[in-house]
């Protein structure tokens, strides 16, 4: 008889370590993976109701005293800032770093290379950058922005498949 209390004992703290979206307008967390994050910080506490009343509570006391209006108002416009904010972010590099890759999928496949080039032009373009830019303002986000443009074989692949659709 002892087990099975047990056993139903397991089963409620699984269900309470799950997101709760009430929490978002109350605490202002956002489920991420297996974790809440806070909005309002960025930090990370486990799915537990008590860890993110905890959390709420002492990291933003400022927030917690105001009036149960004025706290979801802040809350929904933190939310609303990281909304607009990551979207804007994941666009801008995301865009720029595709169409660097179509650029250089195409001069590949113009000049007959192997996919393979594709990682070749990107050891070849992080070699040469920090003389190329070193006396920019902004050499380390260019080189990050390098980085960041897939240019394995297999991307090369499919960016030139997907070319090869577009000709008409």
């Amino acid at each position: 008889m002892a087990s099975s209390a047990k056993k139903l004992k397991v089963q409620n703290s699984k269900d309470t370590r799950e997101f709760q979206t009430w929490w978002t307008d109350k605490f202002g967390v956002i489920n991420k993976g297996d974790k809440a994050v806070c909005v309002l910080c960025s930090g990370t506490m486990v799915c537990r109701t008590s860890s993110v009343k905890r959390h709420f509570e002492t990291n933003h006391k400022s927030i917690c005293q105001k009036s149960e209006a004025e706290q979801k108002e802040l809350i929904a416009s933190a939310l609303k800032d990281r909304n607009k904010q990551s979207t804007s972010i994941n666009t801008i590099n995301t865009s720029h770093t595709s169409a660097a890759s179509y650029t250089a999928a195409n001069v590949i496949v113009r000049h007959s290379k192997p996919f393979q080039e594709g990682e070749f032009l990107k050891e070849a373009w992080l070699a040469c950058a920090p003389s190329l830019f070193a006396d920019f303002e902004n050499k380390n986000k260019i080189i990050q922005r390098i980085k960041d443009t897939p240019l394995s074989r297999n991307t090369i692949k499919e960016r030139i498949l997907k070319l090869a659709e577009n000709v008409t």
